[in-house]
């Protein structure tokens, strides 16, 4: 038994080591699936014409907070072109309150009724992620009901894939705790455009609002 029980440990041994290695390769692929399906990127030619909301939710900074405070916030974000996008996600660091998402293939005031209401849902602690459609859109409008302020990062918009993130718990493999005590967006705005393939479309409607950012 003695001498049997050698190479069938051995083989089970390669076996669990095989299974870690198929399953890190997977991990990494999804991963990188995920980033490629993110369409909220500067690099992608997606803006927010205020720049201190551009530099904390959407240009890649890590560690960059955009501050929400009590009362309604509006966010317009301009894709680079109208995509068929799935779901929404960004880090929450203690906001409480709602979040209404719509959309619009073309350029509308921030308060015209035509915006298309996609989701309402509570701000969740960590990862708010929001499942959209899939729906088409250009322009991606998000309302803010805070009753308690905190800090959002890492916003991302997923176009429409064979890949299934709806049950995906970080965004890009960060949690709320990455930015908790990071920078503030105004400590980053000045500083260069990350460098990226331009739009395809004109430039994106101007910001309709001025953020506030917590000292």
């Amino acid at each position: 038994m003695k001498i049997m029980s050698a190479p069938f440990s051995r083989f089970h041994r390669i076996v669990a080591l095989t299974f870690c290695l198929v399953l890190v390769q997977t991990l990494v692929a999804t991963a990188g699936q995920l980033a490629l399906n993110n369409v909220a990127r500067v690099s992608v030619g997606a803006r927010v014409d205020d720049k201190i909301a551009e530099a904390a939710l959407i240009s890649g900074q890590p560690g960059v907070g955009y501050a929400l405070v009590d009362g309604q916030t509006e966010l317009v974000l301009s894709l680079s072109k109208i995509e068929n996008i799935d779901s929404v996600s960004f880090l929450n660091n203690g906001t409480k309150g709602t979040v209404t998402v719509a959309t619009s293939n073309s350029k509308l005031a921030t308060g015209s009724l035509q915006w298309h209401q996609i989701a309402k849902q509570d701000l969740t602690a960590n990862v708010t992620k929001i499942k959209l459609g899939p729906t088409e859109a250009k322009y991606v409008k998000f309302t803010f009901n805070v009753a308690k302020s905190g800090r959002i990062a890492e916003l991302a918009v997923y176009s429409t894939a064979k890949l299934t993130i709806a049950n995906t718990a970080l965004v890009d493999g960060k949690d709320a705790k990455d930015f908790g005590e990071g920078k503030e967006a105004k400590e980053v705005a000045e500083g260069p455009p990350e460098e990226g393939p331009p739009p395809n479309l004109p430039d994106p409607p101007p910001f309709v609002f001025v953020p506030i950012v917590s000292p």
